[in-house]
């Protein structure tokens, strides 16, 4: 059954810990299975740093420009957008660019638990960043 709103009352928001649970999941789910079906390749080593953050950059600029389409935000806020999209596109190439020397250090279970890790860690951004959206 769904409640009428009132001119007084004030929607409910979901629960803090349950959405941060929720992504924290998601993350940690994604971050597995890009451990367990990891497959080492010698080339993977060789891919230079300076990539990956040219990688970060081309979907941080894309997620930047379909955010402020047509929102009329100052330019402070839109390069705040900006670097907040920089930084999650960052930690997940990185962490898929680690995966080969992680690999080396610790073997298969290494991975899947340096990549779940690393889920995590961007699903409780992505839960942060939903949260305040």
């Amino acid at each position: 059954m769904s409640r009428k709103k009132g001119k007084g009352e004030v929607p409910q928001k979901q629960g803090g810990y349950r959405l941060y649970a929720q992504w924290l999941l998601i993350g940690a789910a994604l971050g597995a299975y890009y451990g367990v079906f990891y497959n080492p390749s010698p080339e993977a080593e060789n891919i230079m740093f300076i990539s990956v953050v040219l990688i970060s950059l081309i979907p941080a600029v894309g997620l930047t420009i379909f955010q402020n389409w047509k929102k009329g935000y100052s330019a402070k806020q839109k390069w705040m957008t900006f670097g907040k999209n920089f930084l999650l596109c960052f930690i997940f190439v990185a962490m898929l660019w680690l995966r080969p020397f992680v690999h080396q250090l610790g073997g298969k279970w290494a991975v899947i638990a340096f990549t779940t890790i690393f889920g995590m860690i961007v699903g409780v951004i992505m839960g942060l960043r939903k949260k305040t959206a």
